[in-house]
């Protein structure tokens, strides 16, 4: 597979959109003109084929040219007018419903018909207990920056991970936990998600991740925020 079929490997700042809140048109017009590289278009509660269907096309003729994909949560919210899938695979999960069983149940349902050619595997590290997604998986966050390397490093060795996301949803993560993960990864590209609300912060984890992905802080501050840390991204040289 080339880098042209991986293109997440290009990208250094995503926007991520939740099916679940409200946002306006206008807003969405104003993304591809930030200069962020992709939509992630998912998140944790009520979401649903409807919600996730809409928010897609309204997307999509908000930002025609703006690469969109969906992060899936529930199999019966898959949309099929996206430009690939982002499946997590919570490697801290207590529940393994979240680490295997959803989607063992999805190849048996829709095997022949996955494109997996367009499809983003993401080991994830919930990294927040009191964010949506730890309490919904029962993740058992990790007690140390070693015991988080760790699982970024069976991720990457044994499981054969390409793609590890670091979530901290809700606050902003301690840098040397970061660097911790970043450490033991050789391959994997890193995504970094959580409490991303100013440029220095989007600056700070740059300099760690390959990605940072941008959420809380559009629904709070607006398109500005996403501006302001598209330029502080792409102006942080990015880690070898």
């Amino acid at each position: 597979m080339t880098i042209w079929q991986q293109p997440w490997k290009m990208w250094r700042h995503v926007v991520k959109l939740d099916p679940d809140r409200n946002i306006e048109d206008s807003v969405l017009r104003e993304l591809p003109h930030t200069g962020t590289d992709a939509i992630f278009v998912g998140g944790t509660q009520d979401i649903t084929l409807e919600n996730t269907r809409a928010l897609v096309d309204r997307m999509r003729a908000a930002a025609p040219g703006l690469p969109i994909w969906q992060e899936i949560s529930e199999q019966h919210a898959i949309v099929t007018e996206v430009s690939g899938y982002a499946i997590p695979v919570v490697l801290n999960a207590g529940n393994k419903e979240w680490l295997i069983g959803r989607h063992m149940t999805a190849i048996r349902e829709y095997g022949p018909l996955i494109p997996w050619e367009r499809t983003l595997i993401e080991g994830y590290i919930i990294m927040n207990p009191d964010a949506d997604v730890a309490k919904r998986t029962q993740a058992v966050i990790p007690r140390s920056p070693e015991e988080a390397a760790a699982y970024a490093e069976a991720a990457e060795r044994i499981f054969g991970m390409k793609t590890l996301y670091v979530e901290y949803s809700g606050q902003y993560g301690d840098p040397e936990w970061v660097h911790s993960i970043r450490d033991v990864t050789r391959q994997a590209h890193l995504f970094y998600g959580g409490g991303i609300t100013t440029a220095e912060r989007a600056a700070e984890m740059a300099s760690i991740v390959d990605t940072i992905v941008v959420g809380n802080a559009l629904y709070e501050q607006g398109t500005e925020i996403v501006r302001e840390t598209v330029k502080a991204v792409k102006e942080t040289e990015k880690p070898s």
